[in-house]
């Protein structure tokens, strides 16, 4: 097992920051259009951006971690056993050292049900395999999402995201979260942070 922590840091930061953050990681860490499991990336670190109505899954054993980034709209995304299928036989979901991170389903939008429906199936799926995880549902905000297995660190990037406002929620970081996502969960092993 690598550097797990069991006490995963999800960080929130601003669009600064995470392009600061993931500016010299080579493109192949990066989780690309059409937003299919075939752009999906296993590794010691991963990145996506630009996360309006897509769906994004992590899931870190310590020492890789898996992240997708799907679009509810694709076709080849529609029949979620082939991505259910692809976790298990890409990275598995038999770790005991497995957690997992799911942000999307986004409201107030054509695509809101599909992209609703796309959450809930990860969700469903997170609970099936009795995966930990942690999930950031709706809001309004665009995201960008990294993993680095490193130090156990998630990055949630955001235009709300500012120093005056890291200020005035230091104390209570989640506070500042539930109003950015409709819903947020955090499982037992995770902690927000700025």
């Amino acid at each position: 097992m690598g550097n797990i922590s069991f006490t995963s840091r999800i960080r929130m930061v601003s669009n600064e920051e995470f392009a600061k953050a993931t500016h010299k990681l080579p493109y192949k860490k990066f989780v690309d259009f059409p937003w299919t499991i075939r752009q999906s990336v296993i590794s010691d670190c991963a990145y996506t951006t630009g996360v309006r109505d897509c769906t994004v899954c992590g899931l870190t054993n310590g020492d890789k971690v898996l992240l997708m980034h799907i679009s509810p709209v694709e076709h080849s995304n529609k029949n979620f056993n082939k991505i259910e299928n692809f976790v298990k036989n890409k990275f598995g979901f038999y770790s005991d050292n497995l957690r997992g991170f799911v942000l999307g389903s986004k409201p107030n939008n054509f695509d809101s049900p599909k992209s609703t429906n796309l959450f809930e199936k990860f969700v469903s799926m997170m609970q099936k395999y009795n995966i930990p995880f942690s999930q950031f549902k709706g809001g309004n905000f665009e995201h960008d999402v990294a993993y680095f297995v490193s130090n156990d660190e998630w990055l949630i990037g955001n235009c709300v995201i500012t120093d005056g406002l890291k200020e005035i929620y230091k104390a209570h970081p989640e506070d500042l979260c539930s109003r950015i996502f409709e819903k947020i969960s955090l499982s037992q092993y995770d902690k927000i942070m700025f």
